[in-house]
């Protein structure tokens, strides 16, 4: 399952979610419990992938050369 990551309309806390994506449009402000909320769109960390596969090292770090 993927993590959300959201913000409220109402109180503007942001916030992140573990769920499905099935599920991820009942979610609720944990703040506020507004039910107007907005996904964010963010950005995927992708250390320890080079090439399309997980690193073998297991000991990746930004610019890894394995």
């Amino acid at each position: 399952m993927p993590t959300y990551d959201f913000i409220c309309e109402k109180c503007g806390h942001k916030f992140s979610i573990f769920c499905s994506v099935s599920s991820r449009d009942k979610q609720i402000c944990p703040q506020c419990t507004d039910d107007n909320i907005t996904q964010r769109f963010t950005t995927v960390n992708a250390y320890g992938v080079k090439g399309g596969k997980a690193c073998s090292s297991g000991k990746c770090s930004p610019g890894c050369k394995c």
